[in-house]
């Protein structure tokens, strides 16, 4: 009996990894223009008759409750167009990463100083635009990068995303656990920014006004700028063509007060509250279909 449940495991592990490996050919080898805007109309066309696209639309009423139903499709619609051409173009991290007319740094001083300086940084991204760009700014500046990521179902795909990764995180992708606190924290010492995308729910962070909604965020990225007084840079990459991309990036004001609870509930909205710019700038660009609030469609 243990064989009989563990056999269609294995193959279907094996059928994904052989649909993730074509992707990948695909992604790397076809032109962009054509195969960006395949994976588009892929997502176009399945998207709309999912769970998440529903939810996506029930979380745009509530967070921009002035737009019309039309218009929260169309920002839903576009949402899975940018997801699909994210997905090829995270398959090309490195091809992108060495074109040199792929990047546009848009930094201000203050940032590019952080970046040039040997200290490490903690960096806050959301899923917006193509979120997994963002980390070659790091390497522009040759600041030594650490990743905390979603461990992959697929052990196939999982080893082989990490392994399109892997050039950007010098300190390595750490996926969620019980030791990644001591992980993160040993590579801070040792002089690894870390990179943290902080726009989703944790079940155990703080309620903070997010789109005038209560949304419970994360505190990790304070707690670790309190800790070892580094600073915060929240990052985006926006797409300007194909395959081209402006990377922003903010310092983000970290509270030091006395008061250690308010201290991390006062940085983390800070957090919240530039993503939530970025999002109102370009709503289409963001992840609406993840369970950010709670709220049931």
């Amino acid at each position: 009996m243990p064989k009989a449940h563990k056999q269609p495991s294995i193959w279907r592990h094996r059928i994904e990894y052989l649909g993730f490996l074509i992707i990948r050919f695909l992604a790397r080898h076809v032109p962009a223009r054509f195969v960006d805007r395949l994976s588009a109309g892929i997502w176009l066309l399945i998207a709309p008759r999912l769970f998440r696209h529903r939810r996506a639309l029930h979380n745009l009423k509530a967070a921009l409750p002035a737009l019309s139903a039309s218009e929260r499709e169309a920002i839903a619609m576009a949402m899975w167009d940018n997801l699909g051409r994210t997905t090829m173009e995270s398959m090309a991290l490195d091809q992108i990463a060495d074109d040199p007319k792929a990047i546009n740094l848009k930094f201000s001083d203050e940032v590019s100083a952080i970046m040039r300086d040997q200290r490490p940084a903690i960096f806050v991204g959301l899923h917006a635009g193509n979120w997994e760009v963002a980390a070659i700014a790091a390497e522009k500046f040759n600041k030594p990068l650490m990743g905390v990521y979603q461990k992959i179902l697929n052990p196939l795909v999982d080893r082989s995303v990490t392994g399109l990764r892997e050039r950007f995180y010098k300190g390595g992708l750490h996926t969620k656990g019980a030791d990644t606190v001591t992980r993160i924290r040993r590579g801070l010492s040792q002089g690894y920014s870390v990179a943290i995308m902080s726009d989703l729910r944790d079940a155990h962070g703080e309620f903070v006004p997010f789109f005038g909604l209560r949304a419970r965020s994360t505190i990790f990225p304070a707690l670790l700028a309190r800790l070892y007084h580094v600073p915060i840079i929240a990052i985006r990459a926006v797409r300007i063509g194909v395959r081209q991309f402006r990377i922003d990036a903010v310092v983000i004001e970290i509270d030091q007060g006395q008061d250690r609870k308010r201290a991390l509930y006062e940085t983390t909205l800070h957090i919240q509250q530039q993503f939530e710019a970025w999002i109102r700038e370009a709503p289409e660009l963001w992840m609406w279909g993840h369970n950010r609030w709670d709220l049931k469609p």
